[in-house]
């Protein structure tokens, strides 16, 4: 056998073989060097759906801050409202 496969002889049939993580959909809006929001949803790339976790991210002098809308960090936001919020750490 070579080195680089595996021996699969021993797993039981309810044991998975390979393990996927699929990555979330994920945007990124740059709105100038020193402010940008990022977009995580749980299950789809749709826009205009309230599921997506949203954190802005803005620099004040030499400090970089980190927010969430109202300081929450649920998927229970819309992309493409996320100017409209207020965030909070």
């Amino acid at each position: 056998m070579a080195n680089n496969t595996q021996d699969i002889t021993n797993f039981k049939e309810s044991e998975p073989l390979i393990s996927h993580n699929i990555e979330a959909p994920l945007l990124v809006d740059e709105i100038s060097s020193i402010e940008y929001y990022i977009g995580k949803s749980k299950n789809t790339k749709m826009q205009d759906k309230s599921n997506w976790q949203i954190k802005r991210i803005w620099k004040v002098g030499n400090v970089w801050n980190f927010g969430f809308p109202n300081g929450i960090q649920e998927f229970i936001f819309n992309w493409d409202e996320r100017d409209t919020y207020t965030y909070h750490a």
